[in-house]
């Protein structure tokens, strides 16, 4: 193809040649010779001088005719090469912008002496560094797995020398180490390239820190999502020994009250043991109520909600162990705040999973036993945004929340407590839950001092109730 296109190109400039030397030749007859020789005869006239005269005009003749076909075919000539330079610029340009550009890091290196020649912005930015501080270095060196010491322990360097024993191509995915000792999972594909003076190979690298943290996200989901199915298990389980229980307990509670009910003679400790067996009694029940509550299905629909109701109910959920902490419990809510238009156990889930958040923060920040750990529930009635809500804060003095974690806290599955089986999952439902009513939740918190959790839910200020 090469030899082809040299040939036309010959050709064509001997015909260029051939017309342009007939067109001046005819231009020279017919226009400017005869012209000139009369100039010449009476420059140089008489017999003496018809040697010199007819010199004169063979040179010029032939000089006028040269010059004026070299200077229209080296012009045209000239065009062309300026032409080709051009197009040969715009095709470097437009290949050093893909090659710099390119979202996958390249590097061109000479095969002979595993040294990289070149490296474009993204194989520089994979690698933590700049290309004058690449081109040049022993690819060995650069691509290396971490804590390797020296270029022969790097794992790209075996990719390279089966490369130069004849594979065509080859591809890995490894760990590097970056210019600032970070560790980098990618992916690197070998390609060669022989040209006629070189022995090239084409690194094509690309990150993979995207990848497998998504991998790593989604296999964090799913066992997070097997965790809540657990937890939803349990739930139902738990439902259902509660519903078990309450049957005998209500005969427990009953045959106490006949028992205290009979007309005999007991003494004060008998009393006081059947006093305590109804007290203790009626408090399970209270406890199994609440635990059925949560449980039932949810057909999520909306009805007139006294929120003092609900607050009470999730506190009894709890039983001693806010007590067996020492933790004082505060609750600030007027009866006679307007009732909230909403599902009642979606509505005790929210605030089931404050006092579960508040008392662990309040447990890590001091040890059991110690006194000053305040857990403070208040509700008030204000105007915001042109309607009337009802404002609603769970303060707690515990470890509080990191700076850094109070715009993740509503993520799913986003937990600081892992360790102890916390899922995640909490406060992300209870976002959902709130936003669903119409209502907003925010965060304050100072870590080490405080967190305060603010949930406005609209007023329901309608007379009237629907149960």
């Amino acid at each position: 193809m090469k030899r082809s296109s040299n040939l036309k190109l010959v050709l064509f400039f001997a015909s260029i040649t051939f017309v342009l030397t007939a067109l001046v030749v005819f231009t020279w007859e017919r226009v400017i010779r005869d012209p000139f020789f009369e100039w010449v005869e009476q420059r140089y006239p008489g017999e003496a001088n018809s040697l010199t005269r007819l010199n004169i005009q063979q040179r010029v003749e032939h000089f006028t005719i040269s010059i004026a076909v070299d200077v229209v075919v080296v012009t045209l000539l000239l065009r062309l090469v300026n032409r080709q330079q051009r197009r040969l610029v715009e095709s470097e340009e437009r290949y050093r912008a893909l090659f710099e550009h390119a979202s996958d890091g390249i590097g061109v290196v000479n095969a002979e002496a595993h040294r990289l020649t070149e490296a474009n912005n993204m194989f520089c930015e994979i690698l933590g560094s700049t290309a004058q501080g690449l081109v040049g270095r022993d690819v060995r060196e650069i691509i290396r797995p971490p804590g390797a010491a020296a270029a022969a322990a790097a794992i790209p360097s075996n990719g390279l020398a089966e490369l130069l024993e004849g594979n065509a191509s080859g591809e890995t995915e490894t760990v590097i180490e970056t210019a600032d000792g970070a560790a980098r999972p990618v992916s690197i594909s070998f390609k060669t390239l022989t040209t006629e003076r070189e022995h090239l190979i084409i690194l094509i690298m690309r990150d993979l820190s995207a990848r497998r943290q998504l991998e790593g996200e989604r296999e964090e989901m799913q066992r997070q999502l097997f965790q809540t199915s657990k937890l939803a298990s349990i739930g139902e389980l738990s439902a259902g020994v509660a519903h078990e229980i309450n049957n005998p307990l209500n005969g427990v509670i009953n045959f106490a009250q006949l028992l205290k009910d009979e007309e005999t003679d007991r003494s004060d400790f008998d009393r006081q043991m059947i006093d305590g067996i109804i007290d203790e009694g009626g408090r399970i029940a209270k406890i199994v109520r609440g635990l059925l509550a949560f449980a039932r299905h949810d057909t999520h629909e909306m009805h007139r909600i006294g929120l003092s109701e609900a607050i009470k109910t999730s506190l009894s959920l709890f039983g001693r162990q806010l007590d067996k902490d020492n933790i004082t419990v505060e609750v600030d809510v007027p009866e006679d705040l307007p009732p909230l238009r909403a599902d009642g156990s979606r509505l005790r889930q929210v605030v089931l999973n404050m006092i579960s958040n508040a008392h662990y923060s309040l447990r890590m920040k001091q040890p059991k036993g110690t006194e000053g750990k305040l857990f403070r529930i208040s509700a008030r009635r204000v105007e915001s945004g042109g309607r009337s809500v009802v404002r609603i804060e769970f303060y707690d003095n515990g470890v509080g929340i990191p700076a850094g974690n109070i715009g993740k806290i509503f993520d799913p599955f986003f937990t600081t407590r892992r360790d102890v089986g916390g899922t995640g999952l909490g406060l992300s439902i209870s976002f959902g839950i709130v936003r669903d009513h119409g209502g907003t939740i925010r965060a304050e918190s100072e870590a080490g001092q405080f967190a305060r959790f603010v949930v406005e839910f609209p007023a329901d200020e309608k007379e009237g109730a629907d149960g």
